[in-house]
């Protein structure tokens, strides 16, 4: 027979019980914590580059030497005519940025990248004049270069700042 009695229980029991149940807590909420960091997973974007390079017959650009917090998040090649490539970036500011660049018709190019966007001045980044476009929400943003072959589009939710810096890392492949 059992000689706990209810009625002869401590606050101290109580009290242990207690904090055992809140350590218990606070190691699960860092667990959880620690498990639920944001990771955007990243591409390789360079063997999309190089093969840009060897099959355009434009000057072939890839960003190089972005600030930490650029994030490649997705890369698309076409190597059929027209040939096309998209290389999208998660940027610092957790928005989304996107390089365009093709042998495609410019005004349908800068069209279908700038969801219909008006002009919207321009923007001088390393010595090169790049057009600005905004789409009807405010909300899409775009840098144009067009050159001899090729449309390079800049475009995005992020603003012309951040496209300016991707702009100024564009290199030629």
């Amino acid at each position: 027979m059992s000689t706990y009695n209810r009625a002869n229980s401590t606050m101290g029991s109580m009290a242990i019980a207690m904090g055992i149940i809140v350590g218990i807590l606070l190691i699960m909420a860092l667990v959880v914590n620690w498990r639920s960091e944001e990771h955007i997973p990243s591409v390789d974007y360079r063997p999309d580059a190089e093969m840009l390079a060897e099959t355009a017959d434009f000057t072939a650009y890839a960003p190089e030497g972005l600030p930490e917090g650029w994030v490649p998040t997705s890369t698309d090649l076409t190597t059929e005519e027209p040939v096309t490539w998209k290389l999208g970036f998660a940027t610092p500011d957790d928005r989304h940025a996107e390089l365009l660049i093709g042998e495609e018709e410019p005004e349908a190019m800068v069209e279908a990248a700038t969801g219909g966007g008006e002009r919207d001045g321009s923007s001088r980044v390393g010595g090169e004049e790049w057009e600005r476009y905004l789409d009807g929400t405010g909300t899409r943003h775009a840098l144009v270069k067009r050159e001899e072959g090729a449309t390079v589009v800049l475009s995005g939710g992020s603003g012309y700042g951040e496209l300016e810096v991707l702009a100024g890392s564009l290199r030629e492949v």
